[in-house]
């Protein structure tokens, strides 16, 4: 436990405050790694097998309007009219004016679902320890993932869940500069899905299913998040950008307002997104991180443009290649591909969805399947 006190009397250094973390609230797993006795190897082998073994949570919410709602007010000043929810494109810009029978758009069951943990059982970043493999592997960014709809949800004020659990722990790199990859499987499904199948032990029939890669690095020393911030200020060494042009795109500059609303509509507390000094003196960062979930949001909420009445998204996968800051401006694009090799009854369409940063470079990369009705 060394490691996490140590971590912590910073982080309490760094933001002028004292706060006290109950022994009751640590997890067991949040220990230090050590490689001074027996093989790395084995080592991460040890800490794969215990996260593996972690038990799924289950998150229950209500499908009300609230959350849908304010985060159609949150995009409205930075999404054009064609790129908003059906609804609140057609005028139901407040809560009171949402039709139970709507349906929920692609994208907004992100900010339902919230991690229900006090501030004393986060981790001293703000994020989730169920997801940490413990120290030294105290700096977490969201890597990529992957999303089906299998099931429209409508905001009806309805029981939903979600089971999450982790899937998968891969290690990647160099003995000294490893990076942890842990995929948390997330299914959202209505309360009597749930009853039929999660109950009896069977797999979800209907339902949304999501896969959520997150990359954990070591954390960094003052010099060396001093050397990072001096990198990141000077722009990336090199620039990829897309191989295609787009066939739509929107421009917009997050603003640090519409990270604090998002952090608030799903109760993320991780640093990285609300304090720049944080950003800055503990990570290395030039400023605030826009959210993976965000930019996931965009992404979709553009490609829902250009979908035909009788379409609907039926999956996406997508890559964080790089960071996206705030007061930055960025570019979402979409772009259908006519090679489409995933037919299915001649219904469905493949897309290229991606997201530029201020150089033109890509930061987020994806591909979609539509499906007609």
């Amino acid at each position: 436990m060394r490691a996490t006190r140590v971590s912590l009397r910073l982080f309490q250094r760094h933001r002028g405050f004292t706060l006290s973390i109950p022994r009751l609230y640590v997890p067991i797993w949040y220990r230090a790694y050590s490689s001074s006795n027996g093989s790395s190897q084995g080592k991460f082998e040890s800490i794969r097998a215990e996260m593996l073994g972690r038990p799924h949570q289950l998150n229950w919410d209500v499908m009300s309007p609230t959350n849908s709602s304010l985060l159609n007010i949150a995009l409205a000043d930075f999404i054009p009219e064609s790129c908003q929810a059906p609804a609140y494109r057609t005028g139901a810009r407040t809560i009171d004016k949402v039709n139970p029978n709507t349906k929920l758009p692609h994208g907004h069951f992100l900010v339902y679902f919230p991690l229900q943990k006090t501030a004393s059982e986060l981790c001293p970043d703000g994020t989730d320890p169920m997801h940490s493999p413990g120290a030294p592997f105290e700096r977490r960014m969201w890597a990529g993932g992957s999303i089906e709809f299998n099931d429209d949800f409508r905001l009806d004020s309805s029981s939903v869940v979600c089971k999450e659990s982790i899937d998968e722990v891969t290690v990647k790199g160099a003995e000294g500069q490893e990076k942890i990859f842990v995929d948390v499987l997330r299914e959202y499904m209505k309360k009597q899905e749930f009853e039929n199948t999660s109950l009896r032990g069977l797999p979800m029939a209907q339902g949304i299913r999501e896969r959520r890669s997150l990359v954990f690095m070591r954390g960094v020393s003052k010099e060396q998040a001093r050397e990072n911030l001096a990198k990141a200020s000077k722009g990336r060494d090199r620039i990829v950008k897309a191989s295609n042009a787009p066939d739509f795109s929107i421009t917009l500059t997050p603003t640090p307002t519409l990270l604090f609303h998002y952090s608030a509509l799903t109760f993320n507390a991780h640093l990285i997104h609300l304090d720049p000094g944080f950003c800055r003196e503990v990570e290395g960062h030039r400023n605030l991180l826009v959210h993976g979930p965000l930019s996931l949001t965009l992404m979709l909420s553009v490609l829902r443009s250009r979908l035909d009445a009788d379409e609907k998204i039926y999956k996406i996968n997508y890559r964080n290649l790089a960071p996206l800051y705030v007061s930055e401006p960025i570019r979402v694009c979409v772009r259908a591909n006519g090679n489409s090799d995933e037919a299915i009854d001649g219904k469905s369409r493949k897309w290229e969805v991606w997201v530029e940063d201020q150089d033109g470079g890509l930061s987020v990369r994806g591909t979609a399947v539509s499906l007609r009705s």
